[in-house]
């Protein structure tokens, strides 16, 4: 595995691009791996035939780690001399002889050296016996980093409502048999109120707020223990049906091992919904370099005391907003939550 010194992380193999038996030419796409960073193709170094895989997709590796094993010609130009004592009968090794040794057969001053050299040493420095416990896959270590990250470094505050979601399950109902993502709504009502507040569509660069180069609200999606942000595109622009198609089609792209959808996706607020844990409100941590993140608890009955005295019952969700203090105030940041609520109960019962 080339040392991509991009990241000290661990490499997650993601796909292989030939397979054992086929031939490749130096410099043609090889493997695509994932790191903290991103995911990227990496190129042979050698052309030849392919004769065994040593890391199979999904396996974890390291720089230095022997991930593929070659047979590769020797330039026909090259011409072997024999050896000093050889006598004039006896023939040279053969290239045939000279290509099957192993690396690992070879004197130390016969290894070749140069760009390889800090990957062995990698290899060495990791050739130890593994650790018990459960090992962090790429996006369970990168997602700790930052969010670990987040609470150091961003002083957070905390806004806490609740919202009639009567207008919601209405337009839901309407929408049958169409099943409409929860998240939909969400996603749609934050991108109309942040219009409104713009400072919630910067990052804080130094004594600077600068705006972020996107227009997307972010969904945090867990997909086998492992946390992604999944972007959606201009979403006020869009109605609630097809923000809702959108999620899905990104939630099947990751399920299914595309590897663009794992990769970190720039967003202006994401939303993290936990209604369908049954959690009734929960605290977000921010997504640098996003300002605020919006917590969903789930949708329940509840108690509502009325300005005439009377008592109602209403399906209510409760919102807590996590906010960068550095980016905005308390009341600048009440009024954005407020925004929110205003939009989720407008919302028609009638598909449009």
């Amino acid at each position: 595995m080339p040392d991509l010194a991009t990241t000290d992380s661990a490499i997650r193999i993601v796909r292989w691009m030939i397979e054992p038996g086929q031939n490749i030419q130096r410099g043609q796409p090889l493997v695509e791996v994932e790191t903290d960073k991103a995911t990227t193709e990496v190129e042979s170094i050698v052309s030849g035939a392919l004769v065994e895989l040593r890391a199979a997709a999904g396996e974890q590796v390291s720089a230095g780690q022997v991930i593929a094993v070659f047979e590769v010609e020797t330039p026909t130009a090259v011409q072997v001399a024999p050896p000093a004592h050889c006598s004039a009968a006896e023939p040279p090794p053969s290239r045939d002889a000279a290509r099957r040794t192993s690396p690992e057969e070879r004197a130390p001053s016969q290894r070749p050296a140069g760009m390889f050299a800090r990957n062995r040493a990698a290899a060495a420095a990791v050739a130890a016996p593994a650790a018990s416990g459960i090992q962090l896959s790429v996006a369970q270590r990168v997602a700790a980093r930052r969010l670990q990250e987040s609470k150091q470094t961003v002083p957070h505050f905390y806004l806490q409502t609740s919202v009639n979601a009567s207008r919601m399950i209405a337009r839901r109902e309407a929408a049958k048999p169409l099943k409409l993502a929860w998240d939909a709504f969400f996603v749609l009502a934050a991108a109309r109120a942040i219009e409104k507040f713009d400072r919630f569509r910067c990052r804080l660069d130094g004594d600077r707020l600068t705006p972020l180069e996107t227009d997307a609200i972010g969904v945090a999606v867990d997909e086998g223990n492992e946390l992604f942000v999944l972007p959606v595109a201009s979403p006020k622009t869009k109605s609630v049906e097809q923000i809702s198609a959108e999620i899905r089609q990104h939630v099947e792209r990751l399920r299914s091992g595309d590897p663009q959808s794992r990769r970190i996706h720039p967003a202006l607020l994401t939303i993290s919904n936990l209604g369908v844990c049954n959690v009734e409100a929960f605290v977000p941590i921010i997504n640098p370099p996003e300002a605020a993140i919006l917590g969903v608890g789930r949708i329940a009955p509840t108690p509502v005391a009325k300005s005439d005295g009377s008592i109602a019952v209403e399906p209510r969700c409760t919102l807590t907003l996590s906010v960068d203090h550095r980016v905005t105030s308390g009341r600048y940041a009440g009024d954005f939550l407020a925004a929110i609520v205003e939009e989720l109960e407008s919302f028609a019962g009638v598909v449009t």
